[in-house]
């Protein structure tokens, strides 16, 4: 037997056993997520192979914050890519300048501007930040920098190292995992325009009344939703609310984003419905922020995370619920077929050289 089997010492009475420890649930599911994630990219591989339904489930309620950044990188991609280029991010940030590096540093500070890490000047976020959207814009000169991606770079840097936040964008932007980003970002914003075709044919099957109500009034979803792309919600939703989409993100990619957008139209509706252009134009280029802002004030930090959470919840249930990729991927290619017809049409009015 083991020295852990031995009884302890007698003093007169029945041997002295230690008390069972009781964990909390928040600690027993930081060890369920310590098992799965495991030591390696390779570990976490093996057990999304042969349990993914249980991978699905744990992440949809939410990856434990102690680990956030770890699992963001190894179901992204990132990880293994910063394994395979030792070195690279160091030389990309010691690069010369960049044409784009005025445009970088003036938006910096309209990141985050509120966050505690990002709020000081020429501060440890502030530099960060720089850093990492400067070393993206010289390693893919064809995306260069777009002023929306600040927010993917700073919410990435919240949860993780400079170098790992831009391996994560790496895979991110170019499909290591999933479908590439890129489109969002790169000259025309080609993944945009798709992304709000679909999302303008998902509302008038899901929402019918309000997608008539924006047509009357001469809504577009360029003018609400095109943020929502671009920056993945992290300029929209409050921090905790996107961290746990980002979650879902990473693991089943962009479908979660119709989903959210979807579900937070529902869940507005009503209200939207009741409102004319001007008032509406208006709400909806902040919105979902300016729906939970009244609700948000004379709360503390405690009582605002604990709102997020249950904020969270309620979002991500109403959005999982939603079955869409069939009905995306033929949205997807009904845009692809429009746009080439459009590419013919072209074609044929040129005129000879």
């Amino acid at each position: 037997a083991s020295s852990d089997d031995e009884p302890g010492p007698s003093y007169g009475g029945p041997a002295a056993v230690d008390p069972p420890v009781l964990l909390s649930a928040a600690e027993k599911r930081l060890r369920k997520w310590r098992r799965m994630l495991g030591v390696t990219v390779d570990d976490w591989k093996a057990y999304v192979r042969a349990k993914p339904q249980v991978v699905q489930r744990r992440t949809r309620k939410g990856v434990p914050a102690p680990l956030r950044g770890y699992a963001w990188q190894v179901m992204s991609g990132g990880r293994e890519l910063r394994a395979c280029h030792h070195g690279v991010y160091d030389e990309l940030v010691l690069s010369t300048l960049d044409e784009r590096d005025d445009d970088i540093a003036k938006d910096i500070s309209r990141t985050f501007p509120s966050h505690v890490f990002f709020a000081k000047p020429d501060g440890a976020g502030q530099r960060s930040l720089y850093n990492l959207l400067r070393a993206y814009s010289v390693y893919d000169r064809e995306v260069g920098y777009v002023q929306g991606m600040g927010f993917v770079a700073g919410l990435l840097l919240l949860h993780m190292s400079e170098e790992d936040a831009f391996w994560v964008m790496v895979a991110l932007f170019r499909g290591a995992m999933h479908e590439p980003l890129e489109g969002l970002y790169s000259p025309g914003m080609p993944l945009v325009r798709r992304c709000l075709h679909q999302l303008e044919g998902l509302l008038g099957e899901h929402l019918p009344r309000l997608a008539a109500h924006f047509q009357r009034e001469c809504v577009h979803a360029s003018m609400f939703a095109t943020q929502w792309f671009v920056t993945l919600f992290a300029y929209s939703l409050p921090l905790g609310v996107v961290e746990r989409v980002w979650d879902v993100f990473m693991l089943e990619g962009v479908k979660v984003i119709f989903q959210v957008g979807v579900a937070l139209l529902q869940r507005a509706e009503e209200n939207l419905l009741a409102l004319p252009f001007e008032v509406l134009a208006a709400n909806l280029r902040h919105f979902p922020a300016s729906e939970k802002r009244e609700e948000a004030r004379g709360l503390d930090e405690v009582g605002r995370a604990g709102d997020d959470n249950v904020e969270a919840d309620d979002l991500l249930e109403r959005a999982l619920a939603l079955r869409l990729s069939r009905r995306l991927d033929e949205l997807r290619a009904e845009h692809d077929y429009l746009n080439e017809r459009m590419r013919d049409s072209g074609a044929e009015r040129s005129p000879p050289p």
